[in-house]
Protein backbone atom coordinates (compact mmCIF):
# COMPACT_ATOMS: atom_id res chain seq x y z
CA UNK A 1 0.00 0.00 0.00
CA UNK A 2 1.11 3.34 -0.88
CA UNK A 3 2.19 6.18 2.13
CA UNK A 4 -0.45 8.20 0.84
CA UNK A 5 -3.43 5.56 1.16
CA UNK A 6 -2.80 4.55 4.01
CA UNK A 7 -2.60 7.80 5.13
CA UNK A 8 -5.76 8.40 3.38
CA UNK A 9 -7.71 5.27 5.05
CA UNK A 10 -6.20 6.09 8.25
CA UNK A 11 -7.58 9.62 8.83
CA UNK A 12 -11.18 8.18 7.22
CA UNK A 13 -11.00 5.59 10.25
CA UNK A 14 -10.55 8.92 12.80
CA UNK A 15 -13.45 10.86 10.68
CA UNK A 16 -15.48 8.00 11.23
CA UNK A 17 -14.72 7.77 14.55
CA UNK A 18 -15.20 11.30 15.84
CA UNK A 19 -18.77 11.20 13.83
CA UNK A 20 -19.80 8.03 15.69
CA UNK A 21 -18.78 9.41 18.93
CA UNK A 22 -20.78 12.81 18.44
CA UNK A 23 -23.75 10.48 16.79
CA UNK A 24 -23.45 8.68 20.04
CA UNK A 25 -23.64 11.71 22.52
CA UNK A 26 -26.44 13.83 20.47
CA UNK A 27 -28.29 10.51 21.15
CA UNK A 28 -27.71 10.75 24.77
CA UNK A 29 -28.44 14.33 25.09
CA UNK A 30 -31.70 13.82 22.99
CA UNK A 31 -33.04 11.11 25.50
CA UNK A 32 -32.42 13.93 28.04
CA UNK A 33 -34.46 15.77 26.33
CA UNK A 34 -37.12 13.22 25.71
CA UNK A 35 -37.17 12.57 29.21
CA UNK A 36 -37.79 16.08 30.20
CA UNK A 37 -40.76 15.80 27.82
CA UNK A 38 -41.95 12.78 29.61
CA UNK A 39 -41.79 13.55 32.91
CA UNK A 40 -43.24 17.43 32.35
CA UNK A 41 -46.10 16.40 30.51
CA UNK A 42 -46.57 12.55 29.38
CA UNK A 43 -50.07 12.88 30.90
CA UNK A 44 -51.49 15.46 28.71
CA UNK A 45 -50.43 13.51 25.54
CA UNK A 46 -48.63 14.54 22.54
CA UNK A 47 -49.96 18.33 22.23
CA UNK A 48 -49.20 18.41 25.51
CA UNK A 49 -44.99 17.55 25.33
CA UNK A 50 -44.98 19.70 21.85
CA UNK A 51 -46.12 22.65 24.16
CA UNK A 52 -43.10 21.79 26.74
CA UNK A 53 -40.74 21.21 23.31
CA UNK A 54 -42.00 24.83 22.49
CA UNK A 55 -41.25 26.09 24.91
CA UNK A 56 -37.63 24.76 25.36
CA UNK A 57 -36.97 25.85 21.86
CA UNK A 58 -37.77 29.62 22.88
CA UNK A 59 -35.85 29.43 25.30
CA UNK A 60 -33.40 28.11 23.08
CA UNK A 61 -33.24 31.06 20.86
CA UNK A 62 -34.97 29.18 18.07
CA UNK A 63 -32.31 27.03 17.67
CA UNK A 64 -31.34 23.65 18.40
CA UNK A 65 -27.52 24.18 19.60
CA UNK A 66 -29.00 25.15 23.29
CA UNK A 67 -31.65 22.80 23.73
CA UNK A 68 -29.76 20.58 26.39
CA UNK A 69 -28.43 23.27 27.92
CA UNK A 70 -31.70 24.91 28.82
CA UNK A 71 -32.67 21.90 29.65
CA UNK A 72 -29.76 21.52 31.72
CA UNK A 73 -30.51 24.51 33.90
CA UNK A 74 -31.01 23.84 37.30
CA UNK A 75 -34.24 24.44 38.56
CA UNK A 76 -35.53 25.07 34.93
CA UNK A 77 -38.13 21.74 34.81
CA UNK A 78 -38.53 20.64 38.33
CA UNK A 79 -39.30 17.24 36.94
CA UNK A 80 -35.57 17.12 36.11
CA UNK A 81 -34.36 18.98 39.89
CA UNK A 82 -32.37 15.98 41.32
CA UNK A 83 -30.47 15.86 38.36
CA UNK A 84 -30.11 18.97 37.16
CA UNK A 85 -29.12 20.23 41.19
CA UNK A 86 -26.10 17.39 41.16
CA UNK A 87 -28.39 15.05 43.98
CA UNK A 88 -28.20 12.24 41.40
CA UNK A 89 -24.06 12.48 42.10
CA UNK A 90 -22.42 10.18 39.15
CA UNK A 91 -26.10 9.00 37.43
CA UNK A 92 -26.45 12.23 36.46
CA UNK A 93 -29.20 12.08 34.32
CA UNK A 94 -29.26 8.34 33.61
CA UNK A 95 -32.11 7.66 36.40
CA UNK A 96 -34.94 9.76 34.89
CA UNK A 97 -33.93 8.85 30.82
CA UNK A 98 -34.13 4.92 32.09
CA UNK A 99 -37.57 5.51 34.13
CA UNK A 100 -38.92 7.97 31.15
CA UNK A 101 -37.85 5.12 28.33
CA UNK A 102 -40.55 2.89 30.39
CA UNK A 103 -43.46 5.56 29.70
CA UNK A 104 -46.24 4.26 26.99
CA UNK A 105 -45.17 7.96 25.70
CA UNK A 106 -41.42 7.25 25.06
CA UNK A 107 -41.19 6.57 21.69
CA UNK A 108 -43.60 10.21 20.97
CA UNK A 109 -41.33 12.12 23.09
CA UNK A 110 -38.41 10.72 20.98
CA UNK A 111 -40.31 11.52 17.65
CA UNK A 112 -40.75 15.38 18.76
CA UNK A 113 -36.90 15.60 20.28
CA UNK A 114 -36.48 14.64 16.27
CA UNK A 115 -38.46 17.42 15.21
CA UNK A 116 -36.72 20.02 17.63
CA UNK A 117 -33.82 19.30 16.18
CA UNK A 118 -34.67 19.88 12.76
CA UNK A 119 -35.27 22.68 10.68
CA UNK A 120 -38.88 22.42 10.64
CA UNK A 121 -40.19 22.71 14.15
CA UNK A 122 -43.40 24.19 14.77
CA UNK A 123 -43.94 26.56 17.95
CA UNK A 124 -47.68 25.50 19.62
CA UNK A 125 -47.27 27.61 22.32
CA UNK A 126 -47.02 31.42 20.63
CA UNK A 127 -43.57 31.98 21.89
CA UNK A 128 -43.98 30.89 25.16
CA UNK A 129 -40.96 30.50 27.27
CA UNK A 130 -42.81 29.69 30.85
CA UNK A 131 -45.38 27.87 31.80
CA UNK A 132 -46.98 26.14 34.94
CA UNK A 133 -50.23 24.24 35.67
CA UNK A 134 -53.26 25.52 35.86
CA UNK A 135 -54.62 26.91 39.06
CA UNK A 136 -50.89 27.86 39.90
CA UNK A 137 -49.80 31.23 39.46
CA UNK A 138 -46.40 32.04 41.14
CA UNK A 139 -44.89 35.01 41.78
CA UNK A 140 -42.67 35.21 38.81
CA UNK A 141 -45.39 34.83 36.47
CA UNK A 142 -47.38 37.81 37.64
CA UNK A 143 -45.93 39.96 34.70
CA UNK A 144 -45.64 37.33 32.02
CA UNK A 145 -47.90 37.34 28.98
CA UNK A 146 -50.45 34.31 28.28
CA UNK A 147 -49.40 33.09 25.11
CA UNK A 148 -51.98 29.57 25.41
CA UNK A 149 -53.51 27.15 27.17
CA UNK A 150 -52.74 23.64 26.75
CA UNK A 151 -53.61 20.54 28.44
CA UNK A 152 -53.05 21.35 32.40
CA UNK A 153 -50.55 24.10 31.71
CA UNK A 154 -50.65 27.31 31.03
CA UNK A 155 -48.09 29.32 28.59
CA UNK A 156 -46.70 31.97 28.68
CA UNK A 157 -43.66 34.62 27.63
CA UNK A 158 -41.37 37.11 29.37
CA UNK A 159 -41.24 38.86 26.36
CA UNK A 160 -43.95 41.23 25.92
CA UNK A 161 -45.93 41.21 22.95
CA UNK A 162 -46.46 44.32 21.55
CA UNK A 163 -50.01 43.48 20.31
CA UNK A 164 -52.26 41.26 22.55
CA UNK A 165 -53.41 38.19 21.23
CA UNK A 166 -56.11 36.11 22.39
CA UNK A 167 -54.31 32.84 23.90
CA UNK A 168 -54.68 29.60 21.54
CA UNK A 169 -56.76 27.26 23.99
CA UNK A 170 -56.32 23.09 23.28
CA UNK A 171 -57.62 21.05 25.45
Amino acid sequence: MKPYTYIVCILSLLVTGASAADSEHLAWEKQIVASCLVLEAANQGEEGMRAVASVIRNRAGGSSDGILKVVKKPYAFSALNTATTGKTGSRGFADLVRRSSQDRHWSIALKIVEEMYSHQWRDVTAGADHYVRKGLYPKWAKDMDLTAIIGEHVFLSLIHISEPTRPLYIS
